[in-house]
C-alpha cells in the first residue's frame, strides 16, 4: 500500500513539476513584452525627419525619355537658364527651363532677389561636369525671346524637378501645351512648401506673380 502511494505521489509532483515549467514558458514572453520600452509616435516621426535632406532632395519621379537631345553645357545663366551648344553647332544656345521659376539674379534694373544666388549656385551643382539632355513639350522648342524651351536632363535626374522639389524654384509659366510633368512639378512643390524649403521658409515671399521682398 505504501508502495503504491509512493508512486501516486511521484507522479502528482512531476505533474506540478511540469504545468510550473509549461507557466513560466507561457508568461515570460509577456513579461518581457510589458518590460520593453514604449516607442512614441513622436519617437518614431523623430526617426523618420533624422533622414538625410540629400536622400529626399535629389530624388526624380520623373524617369528620362528616349527622344532627348545631347548637349553640352556653356555656362549657367542663373537658376533656370543655362547656355548650351548642340553636335555640330559652334553656336550657344539659351535654354529656358520648363515650368520652373528661380529668383532674379542677373536681369537688369532688379536687385538680387532671396534665394536667387542659391538657387544659381544649386544649378551649377546639378549640370557643370554632367551629361546633358534636353526634351522639348509638346507646344514646339523655343519662346518669343528665342530661348529653347525644355526640361533639361543631368545624368539622366531631371533638373527641373530637382530645383522645385529642394525648393530653389516655383512652378510657373504653365501655358498649355507645354505642360507633360505639370503633376509632378506640382507635387514636388507641394513637398518644399510643406518641408519650407529654401524659397518657402521666407512667409509671403513666394507669390503666384513671382517674388516679393
Amino acid at each position: 500500500m505504501n508502495k503504491k502511494k509512493t508512486i501516486v505521489s511521484s507522479i502528482i509532483v512531476a505533474v506540478l513539476l511540469a504545468l510550473v515549467l509549461s507557466y513560466q514558458q507561457m508568461i515570460q514572453p509577456l513579461l518581457s513584452f510589458m518590460d520593453a520600452p514604449e516607442v512614441s509616435s513622436a519617437d518614431s516621426d523623430s526617426a523618420t525627419k533624422s533622414k538625410p535632406a540629400t536622400e529626399i532632395t535629389t530624388a526624380t519621379s520623373i524617369p528620362m525619355p528616349s527622344n532627348t537631345v545631347p548637349v553640352t553645357l556653356d555656362r549657367v545663366t542663373d537658376g533656370d537658364t543655362l547656355s548650351v551648344t548642340f553636335p555640330g553647332d559652334a553656336a550657344t544656345h539659351k535654354v529656358r527651363l520648363l515650368l520652373i521659376d528661380t529668383p532674379e539674379s542677373v536681369k537688369p534694373n532688379t536687385p538680387v532677389q532671396p534665394y536667387a544666388k542659391e538657387a544659381s549656385n544649386r544649378m551649377k551643382e546639378l549640370v557643370q561636369g554632367k551629361k546633358l539632355q534636353l526634351e522639348y513639350d509638346a507646344g514646339g522648342a523655343t519662346d518669343k525671346y528665342g530661348r529653347t524651351l525644355a526640361y533639361v536632363y543631368a545624368d539622366g535626374k531631371q533638373v527641373n524637378e530637382t530645383m522645385v522639389r529642394e525648393g530653389f524654384a516655383r512652378v510657373a509659366y504653365v501655358y498649355k501645351p507645354n505642360t507633360r510633368y505639370l503633376v509632378e512639378l506640382n507635387a514636388a512643390q507641394a513637398f518644399a512648401q510643406k518641408e519650407k524649403r529654401n524659397i518657402w521658409s521666407k512667409d509671403g515671399y513666394v507669390t503666384s506673380r513671382g517674388f516679393q521682398e
